[in-house]
């Protein structure tokens, strides 16, 4: 049984066949893009600390030098924050150069 697309000489079900490989193959490449995109990581390097974080943001790395033990808990606060700042600064220029715009 033929609907309208009968009318072009296309049955419903090569239109429904047609359709389905169309999400298919959007589905391999956002599948493509995303498996890349895990492979994305971020890192910052400030000498006394190395911090390496996701391309979800996810910090996956810190690595601290031993003489980071005689901050205080405030300098060792402040390093780490400037750490991700660098990292979110990092991501938000690969996202500028990737997509456009800024990070949500």
């Amino acid at each position: 049984m033929e609907g309208h697309s009968g009318d072009i000489g296309v049955s419903d079900s090569e239109l429904v066949d047609a359709v389905l490989r169309d999400l298919a193959e959007a589905a391999d490449r956002w599948e493509a893009i995303l498996a890349q995109a895990a492979t994305i990581t971020y890192s910052v390097d400030m000498g006394d600390l190395q911090a390496v974080a996701n391309s979800d943001g996810k910090l996956v790395d810190l690595a601290l030098h031993p003489s980071i033990s005689g901050y205080s808990h405030h300098e060792l606060a402040d390093r780490l924050n400037l750490a991700f700042e660098a990292l979110r600064d990092e991501a938000q220029a690969d996202y500028n150069a990737r997509y456009g715009g800024t990070l949500q």
